[in-house]
């Protein structure tokens, strides 16, 4: 081939180079989220925004995950507000502690549920969020979450709604704590795992309770000893069946009406 052609093909290249675009590879498609599959996610949306915010760290598009080991803390009161975080997997407590030391567990939060909304008020955590097992969380940096809630109406409406939900909750622990009787406010708690349970794709007959009789105590306002009494009675009464974390619904229809009667 002729050198004085490849060369004046070299300086047409030079000449002609800030103009050429050669075709980018393409984007790896995102990974599909099984949580958001199954529709157990309740920010899909924010979720999907944050992948796409994280796709040079994270070059498949996974979301930003993190581990916390059982007894770990995810965040503690005080912490600055610097992420939410989807629960992929496992099961937390959030632990609310008064000037006078009092704590109380304020919630049991599972898979599917978003943790960090108790920040968002003052720009730092009041609660902590502590691994009742080995969870993994998805991180969801808050300054994306803001991003993408000014841009994306369904992403506003799905972080609105998570916190309406948690506001929900309070207001039924509230009701729950005010008017129930001992045996009432287990019954209840019991109905709401069992329905979180199914929510979650597993049995809501027969599950292991990850918390302690303790943290059970704590959240519904009552003595350890008061729980235990409690369980006790439902177990003589054939309503269920207890054998330490390990519990079984016998009777379905009579725990709803214990739990649910006034």
């Amino acid at each position: 081939m002729d050198t004085a052609y490849l060369s004046a093909e070299r300086r047409d290249m030079q000449d002609y180079g800030p103009f050429i675009r050669f075709p980018s590879p393409s984007p790896p498609a995102p990974v599909t989220c099984k949580m958001a599959a199954a529709g157990a996610c309740s920010v899909p949306d924010l979720c999907r925004h944050a992948r796409r915010s994280e796709q040079q760290l994270f070059p498949t598009g996974a979301i930003n995950r993190r581990a916390v080991r059982r007894g770990q803390a995810l965040y503690r009161a005080g912490d600055p507000l610097v992420n939410l975080y989807q629960l992929y997997a496992g099961s937390m407590k959030l632990r609310i502690t008064n000037s006078a030391g009092t704590e109380q567990i304020a919630s049991f939060p599972m898979a599917g549920s978003l943790l960090g909304l108790d920040g968002i008020e003052t720009g730092h955590h009041m609660c902590d969020a502590v691994a009742l097992e080995d969870s993994l969380v998805c991180v969801l940096p808050f300054s994306d979450v803001l991003a993408c809630s000014r841009t994306d109406t369904e992403a506003a409406l799905q972080l609105n709604r998570a916190i309406a939900h948690e506001t929900s909750h309070y207001r039924r622990l509230l009701m729950v704590m005010a008017n129930m009787s001992s045996e009432e406010r287990i019954a209840n708690f019991i109905l709401t795992m069992s329905e979180r349970m199914a929510t979650n794709g597993y049995s809501p007959q027969e599950f292991v309770l990850k918390m302690t009789r303790e943290d059970i105590a704590s959240h519904l306002g009552m003595k350890i000893e008061t729980v235990s009494r409690a369980l006790s009675h439902l177990q003589l009464a054939h309503i269920v069946d207890v054998s330490g974390r390990h519990l079984y619904i016998r009777d379905p229809k009579a725990l709803s009406r214990l739990g649910s009667s006034r």
